[in-house]
């Protein structure tokens, strides 16, 4: 009786392994891991390098959590399994001691290990260097590629040849002579130097029917494009060294986060951000996706900003702050039929009541704004650790609601809320919580198209006038004062006045960029189409503080050539810290340097 129950309990099987055929029992509800010891006791085979198939008792390869035999009276005997694996012992070798292959080093590296192996040393360099990363190979590598002309450097990227953009940007280098402004910490403009506008390469696909919505550049160069597919690319030395997918199906907007303490982005800290199609997606500058941050059911992200609050007590801490506008689709046919009865009367009522409420949940999400607070004291375990904060701007007025807030800024370290009454500005309290600090009215409800930080506590935004009566201003408000429909305001918060207007395109500004020089980069919507550069005197005169409150209308700024009609605009600045740079243009599907 005894032996009958060990029967059952218990099968012999073979196991084929090369030409060698081997014994082995197998027991009722045995897991995988016991069969890979046992078959590494008579092999010599780690369980870590055997592949065990056999299409009678499991599927695929056998896990170490697969059960093998549930009921052993269903297996014939002598039943065969296969073992594919070796038993000699491999020495494992790190990432630098295992040879490497052609095939698997970059440009760069190819070109590094023929400069070594000729004794050729990075420092053995005859005058300045440039080095955009995003734009230029490595110094010395294809940069004399003995092209004449724009040619095709891989499918996606089309250029000027190394050797001429080098000579461009030298020839703007050795023109340089201004002087450093200290009231704004740039180099004012002596008309010795300025950007040409020269269209120097071409990244992307023209024929790709995804745009490019927005770019950043991160402090190690590489430039960062978010496309309307999900799309996230990354590009350096002229080539698209990654594509990354965001977690929704499209890409609003790419925020680089500020490097505090060292290179942000590094050990596992967020570098960049994208958001769009409801979440917001937080990346290393390697372009390993780190963590996710939901938007409220129904919205999405409709402005991002990312600031340092600093402190002199503790290390810097990193903020990102979104606002958010709404995607749900309503139904205008689902109250088009009306009641026939009582019932339906009451259930129409009903589902009116619901929708109602939904409605105002969601504008009550628009007007909010949602902060989280990074510290990199607080991570746990290696994940990414953020404190979420509501900011809530108060109404205009005392018996109104606050409107929809569709514009963020950083200001240095103050979070500055734009919505189409006008702008208020939030500071950080000692316990890293935003309060209000001012709030600025318009004359007139306006659209907020875009912000950017200037210099110290100036701020320029770009609005338009949506209505001709002027709105009362609380007592908690300041108006600023609007002479023209449509403009970028730079407006002096400090003073809370607007300090002069610049009025230089046919239709609202889309895009403001501040250069390294100075001067000012901006991009009119699509009926101006344009891309104007506004001189670094002229702003320096007009934002200098003095009796005179007379707003200042600027209307001749300098069109640039290249690029046109443009999505957003990036400085790529020299990696080898001269005043020289480039800018990135988002123009459609494909991205334009200029010089």
């Amino acid at each position: 009786s005894s032996h009958h129950n060990t029967t059952n309990m218990s099968k012999p099987i073979i196991l084929k392994w090369g030409k060698q055929s081997l014994s082995l029992t197998i027991h009722r509800g045995m897991p995988g891991s016991d069969l890979k010891h046992q078959i590494y006791a008579l092999t010599n085979v780690p369980p870590t390098r055997q592949k065990i198939l056999c299409p009678k008792l499991w599927k695929g390869a056998l896990k170490d959590t697969d059960v093998i035999a549930t009921d052993v009276d269903s297996i014939p005997n002598n039943t065969k399994i296969t073992l594919i694996g070796t038993a000699d012992t491999l020495v494992e070798k790190s990432m630098e001691e295992r040879p490497r292959f052609v095939e698997d080093m970059t440009d760069e590296e190819i070109w590094k290990l023929k400069q070594n192996s000729r004794g050729v040393n990075d420092d053995d360099t005859d005058g300045p260097i440039i080095d955009i990363i995003a734009l230029q190979k490595e110094h010395g590598m294809d940069r004399g590629d003995g092209k004449m002309e724009m040619y095709e450097y891989n499918r996606l990227v089309t250029g000027l040849p190394q050797h001429q953009i080098e000579d461009m940007l030298l020839q703007r280098m050795q023109k340089e002579g201004g002087e450093k402004d200290q009231s704004t910490n740039s180099v004012r403009d002596t008309n010795t130097t300025e950007l040409k506008g020269e269209l120097a390469m071409t990244m992307g696909l023209q024929l790709r029917r995804a745009y490019v919505n927005s770019i950043g550049v991160l402090d190690t160069g590489t430039l960062i494009s978010g496309l309307d597919d999900g799309h996230v690319q990354f590009w350096r030395r002229g080539e698209m060294v990654k594509d990354a997918r965001h977690t929704g199906g499209c890409v609003d907007e790419v925020v680089i986060f500020p490097s505090s303490g060292g290179s942000a982005g590094s050990g596992g800290r967020p570098a960049f951000a994208t958001a769009g199609d409801g979440s917001i997606c937080l990346w290393t500058q390697d372009g390993n996706h780190i963590a996710s941050l939901s938007c409220f059911p129904g919205t999405t992200v409709a402005s991002m900003t990312v600031g340092s609050i600093t402190s002199d007590e503790e290390e810097d801490r990193v903020y990102l702050a979104a606002c958010f506008r709404i995607t749900r689709q309503t139904d205008p046919n689902q109250f088009r039929l009306p009641p026939q009865n009582e019932s339906e009367r009451r259930r129409r009522e009903a589902a009116e009541m619901q929708e109602q409420m939904i409605q105002n949940q969601l504008l009550d999400v628009t007007r909010q704004v949602k902060v989280w607070m990074y510290d990199a004291s607080e991570n746990n375990n290696g994940r990414v650790a953020f404190r979420e904060e509501l900011v809530v701007p108060n109404a205009t007025n005392a018996m109104e609601r606050t409107t929809s807030t569709t514009k963020l800024a950083d200001l240095a370290g103050n979070l500055v809320c734009g919505d189409e009454a006008g702008l208020q500005i939030f500071d950080a309290t000692r316990d890293r919580r935003f309060q209000r600090k001012m709030a600025l009215q318009f004359q007139y409800l306006c659209d907020i198209d875009c912000m950017e930080p200037l210099h110290g506590d100036y701020l320029a935004v770009s609005v338009s006038r949506k209505s001709t009566e002027e709105i009362s201003v609380p007592s908690s408000a300041v108006r600023l004062q609007m002479p023209t429909s449509r403009g970028i305001y730079i407006v002096d918060t400090s003073g809370a006045i607007v300090r002069a207007v610049l009025d230089g395109h046919r239709d609202r500004v889309t895009c403001i960029r501040p250069l390294p020089d100075g001067r000012l980069l901006t991009a009119g919507g699509k009926f101006d189409a344009t891309v104007q550069l506004w001189n670094s005197e002229t702003l320096t005169k007009v934002t200098k503080r003095d009796e005179d409150d007379e707003i200042k209308i600027l209307t001749e700024p300098k069109q640039m050539k290249k690029p046109g009609y443009v999505f957003d605009l990036k400085v790529l600045p020299d990696n080898n810290g001269s005043a020289v740079f480039a800018i990135a243009a988002a123009r459609y599907n494909t991205i334009n340097i200029l010089i």
